[in-house]
């Protein structure tokens, strides 16, 4: 078992499963009304955790990269299949031969608030490419998948690259590849060894904006992760920090969010999570970037809140996922 992989995904999963019933709600008083507390944590958790869409594609994007052949094409036939599984019953009902395990798992037949633009753009049946995209969305459907992009043996740049292609199968701003390539370059990083810091961050950004260089917007990207890092040093309460980087419903915005609340609290990884989703925005793709990066920096378990992980929606499939890549 690569210990690292395993933490990266269930970090994944435990920020998206904490803020995934507060993903739309605007307040702590909205909070406290619907589960009694203003501030979610892995110890007040009031209902069993289940995974949002960006788990559910987060292991459709392990298993396509572990299929043989090309990797944009295997993933592309198994964002085909989870699309299946957002409107149909069972796998017996599915178009097509399902390409993988995963639909032989039947919670995975739940539509958890997936994002309309990979819906459409899955729908439409033809993928974008990064010359040709297929519409010019910058949500961050595409970011909360990429993380596996790094867990494959390949140069960073390959990587990097990789995974700006691969959020333009349904994301065609440039903005959205720049922070999935960034992610995928970072988890990268982190798994090889790198320390979680600023000279790290600022390292996979250089090599992002050096290998995406025929993308638009990447002074843009470039200040929103500069942006994020200085926040970490003022004095400011994590709520004014984090509106300051925006709700994180587009790219950009999440990955600065999930970035702050990493290297502030990169010591104390269940508080980086706990910060990440609680804020009026998109709080289980905050929460799941962020459980992602200081899950791999994680050397064993011992860090993992064994209650909540017990009841954690399908979390002996992730951990089965995670071990596909030993």
């Amino acid at each position: 078992m690569n210990t690292k992989i395993t933490n990266c995904l269930l970090g994944g999963a435990l920020g998206d499963s904490l803020g995934y019933p507060i993903e739309f709600m605007l307040s702590p008083t909205e909070v406290y009304h619907c589960y009694g507390v203003k501030y979610l944590t892995f110890t007040n958790f009031p209902v069993r955790p289940l995974i949002s869409d960006d788990t559910q594609m987060t292991l459709f994007t392990a298993l396509g990269l572990l299929a043989p052949g090309d990797h944009l094409t295997n993933l592309w036939h198994s964002y085909q299949d989870w699309l299946e599984t957002q409107w149909k019953p069972d796998q017996t009902a599915m178009a097509q031969p399902p390409r993988s395990y995963l639909t032989s798992y039947p919670d995975l037949f739940n539509s958890r608030e997936p994002g309309r633009t990979c819906l459409q753009a899955l729908a439409h049946q033809v993928p974008g490419t990064l010359s040709k995209p297929l519409n010019n969305s910058k949500g961050c459907g595409a970011l909360m998948r990429v993380a596996p992009v790094g867990f494959l043996p390949e140069p960073l740049a390959v990587t990097i690259a990789l995974g700006a292609r691969s959020a333009a199968l349904t994301h065609g701003h440039p903005l959205s590849s720049l922070a999935a390539g960034f992610m995928a370059g970072l988890i990268h990083s982190l798994l090889g060894g790198a320390p979680l810091t600023p000279a790290t961050v600022h390292t996979t950004l250089d090599f992002t904006i050096e290998h995406l260089a025929m993308l638009p917007a990447r002074t843009t990207f470039a200040n929103c992760i500069q942006t994020a890092i200085n926040l970490t040093t003022n004095s400011a309460s994590d709520q004014t920090n984090i509106t300051q980087l925006g709700a994180g419903w587009v790219a950009e915005e999440a990955l600065a969010i999930a970035l702050y609340c990493a290297l502030k609290y990169q010591n104390r990884p269940l508080q980086a999570i706990e910060v990440a989703v609680n804020h009026g925005g998109d709080s289980d793709s905050t929460g799941a970037l962020t459980g992602q990066i200081v899950g791999i920096c994680q050397q064993d378990t011992n860090w993992l809140p064994a209650t909540y992980l017990k009841r954690l929606e399908l979390r002996e499939l992730i951990i089965r996922v995670a071990n596909e890549f030993t």
